[in-house]
């Protein structure tokens, strides 16, 4: 007999209809095989971010990731009032290589600075509704310092689960599932003009 505030799963709820532009971006098993790296911030060298993006990439497969340590291109310096240009740009340059051997872009690595928190939302908005594009933003501080915590964090084993979740909630695996992860980012304070972005993740199991 089920008690009251025991986890129930595969409930019938009511169904909200959406059209996300995610096609074609999912990275199965933790897979990322083809990558690029956009630079929006002029005081990072182009040496210093392949340098990162090469550190990161290497943390990733640290991580358990199967992640490709080279990029599809080479990282691009651009201009923070000509993101969507940029962004556009450099995609359909990518895609070029990738499409006649019938792959995909995983990923798009973002440096951005410090001080310019509408730039995150303008490319958060370009990747994921227009292109299609799942993207990972790394401020300015974080490539000069370049701290292995802050890679491992961003390479996602900063929070290891499995003891927890074999203790506390039940396995899933035998039926279709969908579990959803969000996070929201806010201004600096003292920024009343920027808004507070959320963003929603999902992965399914069939």
């Amino acid at each position: 007999m089920r008690q009251q505030g025991d986890l129930q799963y595969f409930r019938l709820a009511l169904c909200v209809v959406c059209k996300p532009n995610a096609k074609d971006t999912t990275a199965l098993c933790g897979r990322v095989n083809s990558w690029i790296c956009i630079n929006f911030a002029k005081n990072v060298q182009d040496n210093l971010a392949r340098g990162f993006c090469h550190e990161l990439a290497q943390m990733c497969q640290i991580s358990g990731m199967e992640f490709s340590l080279d990029p599809v291109l080479h990282p691009l310096t651009a201009q923070p009032d000509h993101v969507e240009r940029a962004l556009s740009t450099r995609y359909h340059d990518a895609m070029t290589i990738l499409q006649p051997q019938g792959k995909e872009l995983d990923l798009l690595i973002v440096i951005l600075p410090d001080n310019d928190c509408s730039l995150y939302g303008d490319q958060k908005q370009i990747c994921e509704t227009g292109l299609g594009l799942v993207s990972q933003c790394c401020l300015t501080k974080h490539v000069f310092r370049m701290s292995k915590q802050y890679l491992a964090n961003v390479g996602g084993r900063d929070t290891v689960l499995v003891d927890a979740l074999s203790k506390c909630i039940p396995l899933v695996s035998d039926r279709p599932t969908i579990i959803f992860g969000a996070d929201v980012t806010h201004p600096h304070p003292g920024e009343d003009s920027n808004p507070s972005i959320a963003g929603l993740y999902f992965l399914v199991y069939v």
